[in-house]
């Protein structure tokens, strides 16, 4: 039973490396581009400021 307890404790140690360096290049935002685009963006029509003769 001692080499299942050794086993599984090197088992759950790789694991857990493996998802612990796995989350910090996941949370990255390099990658998704979205993120970027996400912000507020407005357009307005172009408005003809000359002056017109009212007669």
């Amino acid at each position: 039973m001692k080499k299942y307890a050794i086993t599984t404790a090197i088992a759950g140690a790789m694991t857990a490396a493996v998802l612990g360096l796995a989350a910090p290049a996941q949370a990255d935002l390099g990658h998704n581009d979205w993120v970027n685009n996400i912000g507020p963006t407005a357009t307005a029509p172009h408005v003809d400021t000359t002056v017109h003769g009212s007669r």
